[in-house]
Formats: structure tokens, C-alpha cells, sequence
């Protein structure tokens, strides 16, 4: 009888003890989650960043490399005061220009602008993308 009863004592700790690390691993999963957007296709990813976000990434580091992909005279409008304006077409044909470690934010008129834009960079090994969320209407400080 006293066999038994060691035997389950034993199945018991080991029991609380899977049980115990399964609950530490869907922990982990769930506290790790990010609004990374990936593709099937791409090797790399973007990240959709808000402007409060944006703003806080552009304060603390200084070699944010900062695309406006509109056109020049939207650009002439208003821009990101350390925006160097690039349309999609001439930022794809000038990616050789650009090292593929560096930090950059992406930002159009709208999402759908800024995503093609992240996408094709991504896509391309460019590991450090930040995406603002709503594009430059989403911008609620000072623009040059």
C-alpha cells in the first residue's frame, strides 16, 4: 500500500511539473508577440510602428534613415522634419545605396503606400523597417 502511494506522489510532481512548463511556454508565446507583418515570401519583416512610436524611435536614434515615398510636390507640402523623399520606383532602383543593417521608417500618404514600399525592402534583406501606421495624415507633430 505504501508503495502505491509513493508511486502516485511521484506521477504527481512530475505531472505539476510538465503541466508547470507548458504554462511558462504559452506565457512566453502569448508575452512575445509583436504587430511584425510577414509575408510567406520574405525572408525578413517590417514593423508597423504608431507615430507616438515613431517619434520615440526617431529621438533615440539618431541614424534613422526616414523615406517619404510621395511625390515631390505632396513631399514639398509637409514631411517628417529628417524625411529624404524617394518615390516607391526610385527608392527600388537605389537600394544599393543603402546598407541592408541600417534602421529605416517608411511613411506615404497611407498605409497601402508605406506597406508596398516596406514589402519590397523586406524582400529584399533589409532587416530593420518601421512602417508608420496611417502615414504622414497619422503625423500629429511638426513637419517641415
Amino acid at each position: 500500500m505504501l508503495k502505491i502511494l509513493v508511486l502516485n506522489k511521484r506521477t504527481m510532481y512530475i505531472a505539476l511539473g510538465i503541466l508547470i512548463l507548458l504554462i511558462v511556454g504559452i506565457l512566453a508565446l502569448a508575452l512575445s508577440g509583436s504587430d511584425e507583418t510577414f509575408s510567406e515570401t520574405m525572408k525578413y519583416a517590417y514593423k508597423t510602428i504608431s507615430a507616438e512610436q515613431a517619434k520615440i524611435l526617431l529621438e533615440k536614434n539618431s541614424d534613422v534613415t526616414v523615406f517619404d515615398i510621395r511625390d515631390e510636390k505632396a513631399y514639398i507640402k509637409g514631411h517628417l522634419p529628417s524625411a529624404t523623399q524617394l518615390t516607391y520606383k526610385d527608392l527600388k532602383k537605389k537600394l544599393d545605396y543603402y546598407g541592408k543593417d541600417d534602421i529605416y521608417m517608411i511613411y506615404g500618404k497611407d498605409d497601402q503606400q508605406s506597406a508596398e514600399a516596406a514589402d519590397m525592402m523586406a524582400s529584399n534583406g533589409f532587416s530593420k523597417i518601421y512602417m508608420l501606421n496611417g502615414g504622414i495624415e497619422k503625423w500629429p507633430y511638426e513637419v517641415n
